[in-house]
């Protein structure tokens, strides 16, 4: 079923989520011919003005203390040129740059605020990202969301908005996030979702850490070294969730 549409659009909230999460099926499918796209939705330069010192503390991870976003942009781009696919970044502000609307306090204070459970749904964002989405995508790709595996917000507001579109989506899990539990994936999934197996070869794991290894300035915050990446990502690669996509009918 999947295969049937040869345009496959890939909504990645970060740069870099799709090509981590789905790098092995993307290789997979641009090597059938079929068109793959990833759009990013958190890629906007910094605000300015005084970031939080959080946001300071993930430059400083990122060795880009001024503005790491035009790094990260260049990454995404030679990624998807290097599967065979394309890149196309919509410029909303990640997580760790936005403040809360009363209070002008940052959302984002420490890492556990990523996943915080107590975080309220920016109305505004949502419905602004679900307009853009709306305007742009179009009638005759299939549309494959994040299910928000782990927790992260921006994740979940990428799969919020989503789910809003009125289509028929497709979801991936998110990695790294899902290799911690991959049990926990039937937690997230939407009722009556059904699971599709996408087969990769060996081509399409290799492209998929080539692909991995395009995003230097972010190794540093999942793996030791590329070469725990790799081993990392061909273990992943061995599990069914990895090469599994859910599907709903709207």
């Amino acid at each position: 079923m999947f295969m049937q549409n040869t345009r496959k659009i890939f909504l990645s909230p970060h740069l870099d989520d799709a090509v981590y999460s789905c790098g092995g099926i993307i290789q997979e499918l641009v090597n059938r011919g079929i068109s793959v796209e990833v759009w990013s939705i958190f890629t906007a330069d910094p605000p300015e003005g005084n970031l939080s010192a959080f946001a300071q503390s993930l430059h400083a991870r990122w060795k880009e203390t001024a503005n790491p976003y035009w790094i990260r942009r260049e990454e995404d781009k030679h990624a998807l040129e290097l599967l065979g696919g394309t890149c196309r970044h919509l410029y909303y502000l990640d997580c760790i740059y936005r403040r809360d609307f009363q209070t002008h306090e940052p959302i984002i204070k420490k890492d556990e605020d990523l996943f915080s459970d107590g975080y309220v749904v920016e109305k505004e964002l949502l419905a602004n990202l679900v307009k853009d989405l709306k305007a742009r995508l179009p009638k005759n790709a299939d549309i494959i969301s994040p299910l928000g595996m782990g927790g992260h917000i921006d994740h979940r507001v990428t799969r919020m908005a989503a789910e809003e579109l009125g289509k028929s989506l497709w979801y991936y899990a998110d990695y790294p996030y899902a290799a911690k539990e991959p049990d926990k994936v039937n937690d997230f999934l939407p009722e009556y979702a059904e699971a599709e197996v996408q087969e990769f070869s060996e081509a399409g794991i290799t492209g998929w850490i080539k692909g991995v290894a395009c995003y230097p300035s972010q190794i540093s915050s999942f793996w030791v070294s590329m070469d725990a990446m790799e081993v990392e990502v061909r273990a992943y690669a061995a599990l069914p969730i990895s090469h599994t996509l859910w599907h709903t009918i709207n």
